[in-house]
């Protein structure tokens, strides 16, 4: 999703700062950044709290017929978080 709340304020906080981006670019082979500062060299990728598991706010434990499926699912995303910022990283 590219227009969640966060997404969005993050964004516009960023363009009262007077900084220029673009939207789903592209950073490596198979990864899009939610947005990316050409000018900085910089690639934003926005992680929710619950979806993308942070230790801090997310759930600790699941207690409903799709816990599984949830823990899985959370973990996925985890690892693919892990992915893109190594891929950022060796781009540059």
């Amino acid at each position: 999703m590219s227009d969640t709340k966060p997404k969005v304020a993050l964004r516009k906080a960023v363009h009262r700062l007077g900084l220029r981006f673009r939207l789903q670019q592209r950073v490596a082979s198979e990864y899009t950044a939610d947005f990316v500062l050409p000018r900085h060299h910089m690639a934003v990728f926005v992680d929710g709290y619950f979806w993308h598991g942070c230790p801090t706010h997310g759930a600790k434990v699941f207690r409903e017929p799709n816990a599984g499926i949830l823990t899985d699912k959370i973990e996925t995303n985890k690892a693919k978080d892990r992915r893109n910022t190594e891929a950022a990283e060796a781009v540059g």
